[in-house]
């Protein structure tokens, strides 16, 4: 893809972010300057062709899946080194890749190193599907006795529910009063 049209994806990625909304055909000749709507009519035919831009009903526009979307390449070796052309497959929303019920879904940040052998750290965002099913094994964030915690979701011998940390530094909490669970954990992020 030339710069110059990936600069205008950009600069309309932007103005959607901003507005939560898309550009109309005559906010696209003000972003542009272009003199004419024929300029932002031709553009929006580019940005339809590759998957940038959607036409709604009246001419409105909306995201396509590759405007919010990352690219992703083909591969990438993890063993030893191999050729690979630069390929984009196709792109992908994380928001549709990690969450299938936005409407129960929540981001909570991470404090403590309970759960490091978890692949769960300090500073990472957990996201938390509220209401799912959960099982024995599953991460959860539970609130035990007032306080929120991430642990595993397990039971002892006899029965009894058991938030298990992931670091062998911390002791099981066995809940004395109160167990409540917020939700399942689906996901963790983590900036490198």
């Amino acid at each position: 893809m030339i710069d110059e049209l990936k600069s205008k994806i950009n600069r309309i990625r932007h103005f959607y972010r901003q507005n939560k909304i898309m550009p109309t055909y005559d906010e696209l000749c003000y972003i542009f300057g272009f003199k004419s709507k024929n300029a932002a009519f031709r553009l929006v035919g580019k940005l339809v062709a590759k998957g940038f831009v959607e036409k709604m009903d009246k001419g409105r526009l909306k995201p396509g899946p590759n405007l919010l979307g990352m690219p992703i390449f083909s591969s990438v070796q993890a063993g030893l080194p191999t050729a690979e052309e630069e390929t984009v497959l196709d792109h992908v929303d994380l928001n549709d890749y990690l969450i299938s019920k936005p409407e129960k879904t929540v981001m909570i940040n991470v404090r403590g190193d309970s759960m490091i052998d978890a692949g769960i750290h300090e500073g990472d965002k957990v996201i938390v599907e509220c209401g799912s099913q959960i099982q024995l094994g599953n991460i959860v964030v539970a609130i035990v006795d007032g306080n929120y915690t991430v642990k595993y979701f397990d039971q002892t011998p006899e029965g009894k529910i058991v938030l298990q940390p992931g670091n062998p530094k911390y002791e099981p909490i066995i809940p004395r009063e109160e167990l409540q669970i917020f939700g399942k954990v689906i996901g963790v992020i983590r900036k490198m």
